[in-house]
């Protein structure tokens, strides 16, 4: 039988463990808070950084972002949204203070799809720097900054998920950052940002079957920013900047919602750019389905500029990329000729009529549709003189759907 003292001793040696717990807890949740706070605090301080130095780009119908960047602050963004300001009117920076200026295309790096702007008059903001993207780690946090559907000066967060090669219409945009920090159509050109508030990508994509942000976002490494910027500066240095004009062969990747290709109306196929000074070199279908309208490629020409361009049609395997995606394979779908819409064979080949043998022309395109789009040039050369008129024999039967 234990001792009565005993037993008094122990509960005594207890007190004092239990209130040193209980202190100690207390004392914690101060210090956790604190430490809450100041990531709260510096993430407001990074907003506000990114608040006056990122821009929303008017091109003209559309919106997209970008930001000031480098001494010059000159404006970077992506190439496919200044390419928009080729057929608009030319581009606008609107700034966060509601400052509005005409800016031209520089200079530009379509295979990673970025662009600068040079701003007519003053900057009114200081320049983001830019960090070192090949230090990115998966699980690191993010924040991404600009005008999704004309908002702008929207601000999300989320983490790097992946670093990853996405496939485009001219090819692989390589060593993408991916993200799911919420971006939507309108954020293309922003700004990705590391918790210091430096760039490490420039928002160019996502990956959606309904239009808007599905948590798989992308973003064109910072590396490849300093490279254009340094190329630049080399350029203005020999008195060589380029002025405004194409950002030809631009790549995008902005995808819409995921359509049904059984709701198109078809036509019987024919043949563009056969009956004018030029060819493309595709036998085709007029398409009209869920707010799309073009021309759905069922063959492409062997040797034609079509081919030589990437254009594939619904008798061709579909690509690598489609097949990983999981994206419906019915030929790629043009919707426009050097940013003016297309809605039809008679009006491809009426705009295509205009042309002269050696130009280029930008194709607008789209699979799914609108799952993945971009665009990709085409040297237009003269037709062949066996594909003067379309023959019966090349015409294709339109394929069978997926249910």
């Amino acid at each position: 039988m234990q001792h009565p003292g005993t037993q008094r001793n122990v509960v005594s040696l207890a007190l004092p463990v239990a209130l040193f717990l209980a202190v100690g807890a207390a004392a914690t949740l101060p210090y956790q808070a604190r430490a809450q706070d100041a990531v709260e605090s510096r993430r407001i301080e990074v907003a506000r950084r990114l608040q006056e130095s990122t821009v929303s780009v008017v091109a003209g119908s559309a919106t997209g972002s970008g930001f000031v960047v480098g001494p010059e602050r000159w404006i970077l963004t992506n190439a496919h949204v200044a390419e928009g300001g080729r057929w608009g009117g030319g581009l606008v920076v609107r700034f966060s203070s509601g400052t509005q200026a005409q800016a031209r295309v520089i200079s530009g790096d379509p295979s990673h799809d970025l662009a600068v702007l040079q701003v007519q008059g003053t900057v009114p903001a200081r320049p983001l720097e830019l960090g070192d993207s090949d230090a990115v780690q998966v699980g690191q946090a993010v924040l991404a900054f600009g005008s999704p559907f004309g908002l702008d000066g929207t601000l999300t967060q989320g983490i790097v998920s992946a670093r990853r090669d996405l496939p485009a219409m001219g090819g692989q945009l390589r060593g993408l950052i991916q993200t799911d920090a919420t971006i939507n159509p309108g954020n293309s050109g922003g700004p990705l940002v590391n918790s210091r508030g430096e760039v490490i990508g420039v928002t160019t994509a996502i990956l959606s079957r309904s239009g808007g942000s599905q948590g798989i976002g992308f973003a064109v490494p910072a590396s490849y920013v300093r490279d254009l910027l340094t190329s630049v500066r080399a350029e203005v240095a020999a008195g060589g900047v380029r002025g405004q004009g194409a950002v030809a062969g631009a790549t995008q990747s902005m995808p819409g919602g995921a359509r049904s290709p059984a709701q198109n109306v078809p036509s019987p196929p024919s043949s563009a750019g056969v009956r004018g000074p030029v060819w493309l070199g595709v036998f085709g279908e007029d398409f009209r389905a869920g707010g799309y309208a073009g021309v759905r490629v069922q063959q492409v020409i062997p040797g034609s500029p079509a081919q030589a361009a990437g254009v594939l049609g619904a008798s061709d395997p579909a690509p690598l990329y489609v097949r990983q995606l999981g994206i419906p394979w019915t030929g790629h779908l043009i919707l426009g000729v050097d940013g003016q819409p297309v809605r039809s064979m008679e009006e491809l080949t009426t705009l295509l009529a205009t042309r002269q043998p050696g130009q280029r022309a930008v194709l607008s395109v789209t699979v799914g549709p609108g799952v993945l789009s971009g665009e990709t040039t085409v040297k237009l050369t003269a037709p062949p003189a066996e594909a003067a008129a379309p023959r019966p024999r090349t015409r294709v039967r339109a394929p069978r759907l997926p249910r």
